[in-house]
C-alpha cells in the first residue's frame, strides 16, 4: 500500500535520497538516530576532478536532536575521476570525508549571526525544518572540499618525457635528462684547460 500522497516511498526517496523525516526525533531532544543514505548528486566537480554523473554518494553516521536544531555527524564517501597531473591520463579514487555539523532551525537567527545580517546567516548555515532534514547540502560540500585539486593516477607515476612526449609509465625512452641552461656558464668553468700553474719564487728569473 502506498503511503499518504499516493507515491511509493521508494520513488520519493529515489528523487530526494538525502531527506530525513525528523519530526519524531525532534520531539525528544538528546535522541540519536543512526543513518545510512545513498544516492546521486548532480554536478559534483572542480576544475580537475569530479564525482561521475549518476555515481552513488554515501552518508553513514547519525543525527541527534538538540535544542534549536539537529547535530549531524558521519562519513561521506564517493568515487572520483580526473586527469593525472603528471601523465595527463585518467585518474580515479574515492573521496572520504568526516563531517560534523549543527543544522539550526530555519528562521531562528543564531547569536553568532548578530551584526552579520540575517541574509548572511541564512546563506552560511545548514537548516532543518520541523519535519524534514535535507542532508544533501552537507554531503555535497564535503565531497567538493575533498576532491583532489591536482589528481595523481598513482604516487609512483613517472609522468611524460618533456623531450619526446612518451608516457614513461608505459614506454622507455633514451632522452637525456633536461639540464637547466642557467647552470651552463658554471659548468664551462670546470672544463677550461688553463695549463699547469708555476709557482713564482722570489728572486728567480
Amino acid at each position: 500500500m502506498s503511503p499518504a500522497g499516493g507515491r511509493p516511498a521508494g520513488e520519493r526517496r529515489g528523487r530526494r535520497p538525502f531527506v530525513l523525516n525528523v519530526r519524531s526525533l525532534r520531539s525528544r531532544p538528546g535522541t540519536r538516530q543512526e543513518v545510512h543514505l545513498s544516492g546521486a548528486i548532480p554536478e559534483l566537480s572542480i576544475p580537475d576532478s569530479q564525482v561521475p554523473e549518476g555515481a552513488e554518494v554515501r552518508f553513514d553516521g547519525w543525527v541527534e536532536a538538540t535544542l534549536g536544531g539537529v547535530t549531524v555527524a558521519g562519513t561521506v564517501t564517493a568515487p572520483w575521476t580526473g586527469v593525472c597531473r603528471r601523465c595527463v591520463e585518467g585518474a580515479s579514487g574515492t573521496v572520504e570525508a568526516e563531517v560534523r555539523e549543527l543544522c539550526r532551525d530555519a528562521g531562528a537567527a543564531p547569536a553568532a549571526a548578530i551584526g552579520l545580517g540575517e541574509a548572511a546567516a541564512e546563506e552560511d548555515a545548514y537548516l532543518v525544518g520541523p519535519d524534514e532534514l535535507d542532508l544533501q547540502p552537507i554531503v555535497r560540500d564535503a565531497c567538493i572540499l575533498e576532491l583532489p585539486l591536482a589528481p595523481l593516477c598513482s604516487d609512483s607515476c613517472r609522468g611524460i618525457c618533456p623531450t619526446c612526449g612518451a608516457n614513461r609509465n608505459r614506454d622507455e625512452c633514451s632522452c637525456e635528462p633536461a639540464t637547466d641552461p642557467r647552470w651552463s656558464a658554471l659548468a664551462s668553468l670546470g672544463s677550461d684547460d688553463a695549463g699547469p700553474e708555476t709557482d713564482h719564487v722570489p728572486g728567480s728569473r
